[in-house]
């Protein structure tokens, strides 16, 4: 990966998106060329299996590469939505906001992408002042829902995926649940 990136800066992301339509035309036509990051992971996917990573995603009509069992677990967006707030409140009480202190008092500037993600972003704010505690609280809460719509989003358009309901089924049942299927898959 790094010496992708060193490749990128020296010799532009043209060059790799050149390399990427050799050895992946799926992946480069809908990954624009000054996109590097995902230039890079696509190249990356391909230096590590041997494999173009559109095939990893079935955009091809090849045979899988290998079988899957897709289980999703899912809950009443009520309950669901309750237990993020507590998440939040746990992550709070449990000392995430001094995590960031140290963090940014190690050196690590707030523009670092890591330091972009869920619960980082939102602490930062708070910390450099643009909010007080009880609005970074309820932001973090707001933005994990946001999260967690976006992903159930995402997640629905996927196709043969077993979903557990998780607000008619315990932890102990679902659990079950999803050993029988792997039985019936043969893996156990």
């Amino acid at each position: 990966r790094a010496r992708l990136h060193r490749e990128a800066e020296e010799l532009g992301g043209e060059s790799l998106h050149r390399r990427l339509a050799e050895l992946d035309p799926l992946a480069a036509a809908r990954i624009h060329p000054n996109n590097v990051r995902r230039v890079v992971r696509a190249l990356e996917v391909y230096h590590l299996t041997g494999v173009p990573m559109t095939r990893w995603e079935g955009a091809q009509k090849e045979p899988a590469l290998c079988d899957t069992l897709k289980i999703g677990l899912t809950r009443e967006r009520a309950d669901l939505y309750s237990r993020i707030d507590d998440r939040v409140d746990r992550q709070i009480e449990r000392g995430l906001v001094s995590e960031v202190r140290r963090i940014l008092d190690m050196g690590y500037g707030p523009g670092l992408k890591s330091l972009q993600a869920l619960g980082y972003k939102e602490v930062i704010a708070c910390l450099q002042g643009e909010m007080d505690e009880a609005e970074m609280i309820r932001v973090l809460k707001r933005n994990t829902r946001r999260y967690a719509k976006r992903q159930w989003t995402w997640f629905r358009r996927e196709k043969d995926v077993h979903w557990i309901d998780l607000s008619t089924n315990d932890e102990t049942q679902a659990e079950g649940v999803a050993i029988e299927l792997i039985k019936q898959k043969g893996w156990l």
